[in-house]
């Protein structure tokens, strides 16, 4: 599968919303619906990042950066993918890393608070070296979340995709 990341259009953050609008919300957000919730997310997003298939152009993956209100060295990360990534989760990964590694040129850390039951992705973020702390309640809510960091020197095998360019992956 082949995918170019480029910045993010207008029309990727539409499709990607559209897709959610039918999801229900989170039950650590009732209040917010999912797609009302990505909108806010890509508003406050200093980089959004999206891969698209090159053999169609459809939207495969969105990524996003933010940085947090009491620290603006560290970047909040959050992303999507749309696509299935199933028997190609190299390629994810691949993806990831060129992405991260971009969001690392802005940010002195990346981090991000993981819901416990999201093995496939803690295991992606650990393969991409974060660092995965252990499972904690936050006030209010039931449910278990990792605090999941990366440190800039901390990515394995760097890519860059700086310059408005857009790369190819495999």
């Amino acid at each position: 599968m082949r995918h170019q990341i480029q910045a993010a259009t207008s029309a990727d953050v539409a499709y990607v919303a559209n897709l959610l609008e039918d999801q229900d919300a989170a039950a650590d957000w009732p209040e917010k619906e999912p797609s009302d919730r990505f909108i806010e997310a890509c508003a406050f997003s200093t980089q959004i990042w999206a891969a698209r298939r090159v053999s169609d152009g459809a939207t495969t993956a969105l990524w996003g950066v933010t940085p947090r209100l009491d620290n603006p060295e560290i970047g909040y990360i959050w992303m999507l993918s749309v696509a299935s990534f199933d028997e190609k989760s190299r390629d994810f990964s691949m993806l990831c890393r060129l992405v991260f590694a971009e969001m690392l040129d802005q940010f002195t850390s990346l981090e991000q608070h993981i819901d416990s039951r999201e093995d496939r992705t803690l295991d992606l973020l650990r393969g991409l070296g974060f660092q995965i702390g252990g499972p904690q309640r936050q006030a209010g809510s039931s449910v278990l979340l990792h605090h999941v960091w990366l440190e800039a020197d901390s990515l394995a095998q760097r890519g860059s995709v700086s310059g408005g360019r857009s790369l190819l992956v495999h």
